[in-house]
């Protein structure tokens, strides 16, 4: 008699423990990012994890205190406890409060909200946002938040440093399969804007919302992005050059601030930035 095992209890013995700890670092990278919790199905859908794999990892994390369940909302949050362990980045350090000061800077020239992103895996992690003074008609959302690629300026930005072919095998998996030939559309737009220094994109998160990134280079590699967004009445054609160079001079400032904080302190959260796993 031959037994079977389904993929879902194969990942927890033997050598699919190894498959298990990546599953656990998705699920816990995606938490992480909703301070405000999430729900289990959301969690399956943006971590790629099976449902019943999700709820095992959520109810060992919580036996270990590193996870919280609201019994009302049923939405899972990063535990204040474990909050220093994996959530150093988003610390108010001084470093931290340096790159608020640049996206104040820069919002108060462009007129318009700023933000710092990191590409992670396939996902766009929007770490910071300052609110600029011309907002109306945007939907501010919480820091921070996860966003796919190829609906932001800041993943056309930080991808066009990456072989088409590799941008594809990363994307593909998770990009809507009802659409593909807008992926084939996406890639072509990456080289102009490595040549331009930024990108830029109409219409594409919401459909009244432009946005401007330029990449934060550190070490010639772009780990982080600098974003301009707003309504497209005011992000247009004829002021998008403007913007773009904006966002280019307030991510050379943060390479700086970051390149010199990692030196001077290489064993504090600022080094977490340079530091994150971020495979080119």
């Amino acid at each position: 008699m031959t037994s079977t095992t389904s993929p879902d209890t194969a990942e927890d013995t033997g050598k699919g423990r190894d498959g298990l700890l990546n599953r656990s670092m998705r699920v816990l990278r995606v938490i992480s990012t909703f301070p405000q919790g999430i729900g289990l199905s959301e969690l399956t859908r943006l971590s790629g994890v099976p449902k019943a794999t999700c709820f095992r990892i959520i109810t060992t994390l919580e036996e270990e205190g590193m996870l919280v369940t609201d019994d009302e909302t049923k939405k899972t949050r990063i535990s204040v406890g474990s909050l220093s362990v994996i959530g150093g980045l988003l610390t108010e350090t001084g470093t931290l409060r340096a790159i608020r000061e640049i996206l104040t800077n820069l919002s108060n020239a462009s007129g318009e909200t700023t933000g710092f992103d990191m590409l992670q895996d396939n996902d766009i992690v929007v770490l910071l946002q300052n609110v600029g003074p011309s907002l109306i008609g945007q939907t501010l959302k919480s820091t921070p938040r996860v966003q796919p690629p190829w609906l932001t300026s800041t993943g056309k930005s930080l991808l066009s440093y990456r072989d088409p072919e590799v941008v594809r095998e990363l994307l593909e998996p998770s990009y809507p399969k009802e659409n593909p030939s807008t992926l084939e559309m996406f890639i072509d737009t990456l080289e102009p804007a490595r040549t331009h220094g930024y990108a830029w994109l109409y219409g594409a998160l919401e459909r009244d919302a432009a946005s401007v990134a330029a990449p934060v280079l550190i070490g010639d590699l772009p780990r982080f992005a600098i974003w301009i967004g707003g309504p497209t009445y005011r992000i247009t054609p004829d002021t998008v050059r403007r913007l773009g160079q904006l966002a280019i001079e307030a991510a050379a400032q943060t390479a700086k601030l970051l390149t010199a904080s990692a030196q001077l302190q290489p064993s504090t959260p600022a080094d977490a930035f340079t530091s994150q796993r971020v495979i080119f």
